[in-house]
């Protein structure tokens, strides 16, 4: 099917399919209910899309969202100042961040729009240091994806090198983006520069975006290669167990952007002394309904909680980044 072909609401599916869970997420929640319901069944019966089509869709969104910074005698400046006025400063950056990111192609791109289970299984026979670049060049959310169907063995080889990756010249990138889009024979333009990723806050991003299991497992394997590193990376991730132990200010922040549901589902088959934190921030009111709400759910799967415990760490980690609230992380502190 052509670009020229779908609909207005086929292409903006089709575009929210395109730029990752976190930031479609982001997308989603400035929608309607109406406009959410509506927006997800077409992206249900969204026809395949060849690679040409999807290049065109997110060219003319990217001229559009460029159009809405600089019409008239606006521009950057007045946008940021009118987006600053209306969200404040800290959401007014982060909207332009992602309209400037949409508008640079960056080279391993293109595997965006491929299955995460196609895309491990054809980095499988790449050398480990290749994959790990790659990895650290892609989205934390869509790279924790393909992290999960390397093998188990290749994993902790591959988390090992992205921890310990520097800065990647612009042309090593570019070759192998050039090289990987020759063996899937896919017409993408490839673009943009080096940039300055991996590391510990490289792997550290994949792993706060992996579920819960595939996150301690990888952490396990590399403890028993490096200590040292797996101590580092601990330091700086944020994981379900430390909301828990922020400041009663703070949690009491973050309760007001959870859904009660998702609470008590990620509280469920915790200790007496981790759900009095949570009622003691709440009031009398909400900690009585969320032990009942506990108690309602029953026996339940362990993916469920899991699943409920990282949506509440990606609320955290969203209002850390918006500056609504401030995180110490190893022996970092915080001065009041």
């Amino acid at each position: 099917m052509s670009q020229a072909t779908l609909t207005g609401r086929q292409k903006a599916a089709a575009v929210l399919a395109q730029i990752g869970t976190e930031r479609a997420t982001k997308v989603l929640r400035a929608m309607t209910e109406m406009e959410v319901v509506g927006l997800m069944e077409e992206m249900a019966k969204l026809p395949p899309l060849d690679a040409a089509t999807v290049q065109e869709l997110m060219t003319e969104f990217t001229h559009r969202a460029v159009a809405l910074v600089t019409v008239g005698q606006g521009g950057p400046d007045a946008a940021r100042k009118l987006l600053r006025e209306r969200l404040g400063a800290a959401r007014a950056e982060e909207i332009l961040a992602q309209i400037e990111a949409s508008a640079t192609v960056r080279p391993l791109s293109f595997l965006q729009r491929i299955d995460p289970t196609q895309v491990a299984s054809f980095l499988a026979d790449e050398h480990p240091q290749t994959i790990a670049m790659v990895l650290a060049h892609l989205p934390p959310d869509f790279a924790a994806h393909v992290f999960r169907f390397l093998e188990e063995k290749l994993r902790a080889e591959v988390a090992l090198r992205i921890a310990r990756i520097g800065r990647v010249p612009s042309d090593v990138v570019q070759d192998v983006a050039d090289l990987l889009e020759r063996k899937l024979a896919m017409a993408v333009r490839a673009g943009g520069v080096g940039l300055s990723v991996g590391g510990v806050p490289g792997l550290v991003g994949i792993l706060n975006n992996s579920e819960r299991s595939a996150e301690r497992e990888i952490l396990g394997e590399i403890e028993e290669i490096d200590p040292e590193l797996a101590e580092e990376v601990r330091s700086q991730m944020f994981v379900f167990d430390d909301v828990a132990n922020l400041d009663d200010r703070t949690l009491q922040r973050v309760l007001r952007n959870v859904v009660p549901k998702d609470l008590a589902l990620a509280l469920k088959g915790a200790d007496e002394a981790v759900l009095a934190k949570f009622q003691r921030n709440m009031s009398e009111r909400a900690g009585e309904d969320l032990i009942e709400e506990i108690e309602v759910l029953g026996p339940t799967r362990l993916s469920a909680v899991e699943g409920a415990q990282s949506a509440i760490v990606r609320t955290v980690r969203e209002m850390e980044a918006n500056g609504e609230i401030v995180l110490s992380r190893g022996d970092d502190e915080i001065v009041t």
